[in-house]
């Protein structure tokens, strides 16, 4: 499905004639630093760095342009209009000198192999630029340019960088750009590419278009994966014989067309190289669009909801105030935004293993559904009526000690928790398993400025939502509200509210003084085991209380929630009830001082 997704998209992107996103397959993307500038005589009068062109220019001096396809293959080899230094020059730098001598012998045969292919190439192409070059690949010797002084400024750069070739006093025309080339090199690539493949007898049934067509037997490699060689990975491969099928090695077992594989190949490659497009959570890169014109549009809307970032204010603003709604229990409008509800949107969650690629998840649907989803994930996470909302990286980062530094959530959690968003089902197990053994692990640390560690907004939201949506899809009443409910009578939750009043109580004793509460020394226990701790913290608190001058406001408070409770405190609770306490303790927290700053600012 993934493959057939991504030539869906890329048929779309080649549809719009002013979309400079597709590349044709005869052309591959060099990021280059350097322009040549060469007279009409084919002498090199400068070499400039890359001027600022329809803003391609990247922040490290280079731009990204289309040059003919560049070969992969790792020794000597051709390429049309060269950009490697080595090659064009025949030069190295040691000790602050130009020199012929190379310390690997086949760098030494790179220069003339660039100019004997070129000269035959180009020799019948009649534009200025294309003589001008034509005589530059005549008359270069490298022996006799040691001493150029052009070549001498570039010091290094000599042979790290890459270069690209302009008319002496008109760099607008430049070699790569000539129409001449373009068409012929398009005519040489196709021409060798089909006699190449029908030779090798790889023609058969493409498995995505339905036509004769010549199979590809190495497929493209795919670049910008987290954790990827790189070179780039390989989403389609069989590099061993039990992988293969009817003696077809390779990818030819695959019977995707030539066509086919550059398609999806150029696709994801451009989706990977687009910000707009992916996000990362873990060692899971997550990639999305729309098979839309509007795909810009609803992939940013997306991009929000799972990261949270957002280059446009406006659509910030809209988005917020659509979340606000929700979580007020309005019914969402999407009216104001630039979508199409009908459209099929994808979201693929891709790992590299090795130098192959693991397609972790793939998920297809309307955009108005996904976003639907979308949104009711943000609602079940919200925890406050104006808060933002969770991203998915904070959810996954709540999940991780942190004292960690090398510690990473599993591709398996990342996948399981995507699928949940996207399809309104329940979250992982795991995920609240997960949260809860944090909140009992870790604590706030006040000296570096890491006060809400054990309990914060994100881990309160990944519970009430793991809890809620149990409740709706098991057809029970949601018991989890935004604020304190004063009328749940859950024993679990009645228990985390008394928590927080005894900890509010020692604080309140100690004029809040206190590093170290008993949610430090008994939290975890409290949660686990009530019956073994609030008998000790009861009989603490009446210490407390015998400081306080206004005792009685806390023992009414202690008094209509002990009342809650069935007689006596639950000997364990389950997993999903340590949930609810920990719901009830933030809940109850919140509302002690919330009151606190209220009364200040009166």
């Amino acid at each position: 499905m993934l493959i057939n997704a991504l030539c869906n998209y890329y048929d779309m992107l080649a549809q719009d004639s002013e979309n400079d996103k597709i590349v044709p397959e005869y052309l591959s993307q060099k990021d280059v630093s350097y322009m040549i500038m060469i007279s009409e005589d084919g002498k090199i009068t400068d070499i400039l760095g890359f001027p600022d062109k329809d803003e391609r220019t990247k922040k490290n001096g280079k731009a990204t342009i289309c040059l003919p396809r560049r070969s992969e293959k790792s020794a000597v080899d051709l390429n049309i209009v060269e950009h490697r230094g080595k090659y064009i020059f025949g030069l190295d730098f040691k000790d602050g000198r130009l020199t012929t001598k190379f310390d690997k012998a086949n760098d030494s045969r790179k220069n003339g192999v660039f100019r004997e292919g070129n000269l035959e190439f180009f020799k019948d192409l009649d534009s200025p630029i294309d003589k001008a070059f034509y005589k530059f690949l005549e008359n270069w010797k490298p022996e006799n340019e040691t001493e150029n002084p052009i070549l001498i400024k570039l010091g290094k750069d000599i042979c790290k960088d890459l270069f690209c070739f302009a008319l002496d006093g008109h760099p607008e025309i430049m070699l790569h750009e000539d129409a001449q080339v373009i068409e012929k090199y398009k005519q040489f690539y196709m021409r060798d590419m089909q006699e190449k493949l029908v030779g090798q007898g790889n023609v058969s049934m493409d498995a995505i278009t339905g036509e004769i067509k010549p199979i590809a037997d190495l497929h493209d490699k795919i670049k910008g994966l987290l954790g990827g060689q790189p070179s780039g990975c390989l989403l389609v491969a069989a590099d061993k014989p039990a992988f293969e099928s009817y003696n077809k090695a390779k990818s030819l077992s695959a019977n995707v067309s030539v066509d086919s594989m550059k398609k999806y190949t150029s696709a994801l490659n451009m989706l990977l190289s687009d910000s707009h497009h992916k996000i990362v959570v873990g060692d899971t890169t997550i990639v999305f669009f729309a098979i839309s014109q509007k795909d810009e549009n609803e992939s940013e809307i997306v991009k929000f909801f799972f990261s949270s970032k957002l280059d446009s204010d406006e659509i910030e603003s809209e988005l917020e105030g659509i979340l606000n709604a929700v979580r007020k229990g309005k019914v969402p409008d999407y009216s104001a935004l630039d979508i199409d509800v009908n459209d099929s949107f994808y979201v693929v969650g891709l790992t590299p293993n090795a130098s192959r690629i693991s397609q972790r998840f793939i998920y297809r649907n309307k955009f108005g559904a996904i976003l639907d989803n979308v949104i009711l994930h943000q609602k079940d996470m919200a925890v406050k009526y104006n808060g933002k909302d969770i991203s998915v990286g904070m959810i996954t980062h709540e999940l991780i000690s942190p004292k960690s530094t090398k510690e990473k959530v599993s591709s398996s959690i990342v996948s399981e928790l995507f699928k949940a968003i996207l399809n309104g089902t329940n979250y992982p197990t795991t995920l609240l398993e997960t949260v809860i053994r944090r909140v009992k692990a870790d604590s706030d640390d006040p000296e570096n400025n890491r006060y809400f560690i054990k309990l914060n907004d994100t881990r309160a939201g990944i519970i009430k939502a793991c809890l809620n949506r149990r409740a709706r899809l098991s057809n029970k009443e949601e018991e989890i509200k935004m604020g304190l409910d004063e009328t749940n009578t859950n024993q679990a939750y009645v228990c985390g509210r008394l928590f927080a009043v005894l900890e509010k109580i020692q604080q309140e004793a100690s004029d809040n003084k206190l590093n170290k509460t008993i949610k430090d020394s008994y939290f975890a226990t409290a949660m686990s085991k009530p019956s073994t701790v609030f008998p000790k913290l009861f009989s603490l608190a009446q210490n407390h209380l015998a400081k306080l001058e206004y005792s009685v406001h806390f023992n009414k408070m202690l008094g209509e929630i002990v009342g809650l409770l069935d007689d006596e405190f639950p000997s364990t609770l389950s997993l999903e009830d340590q949930g609810r306490f920990v719901i009830g303790y933030y809940h109850q927290n919140g509302e002690l001082y919330k009151k606190k700053e209220n009364a200040q600012t009166k």
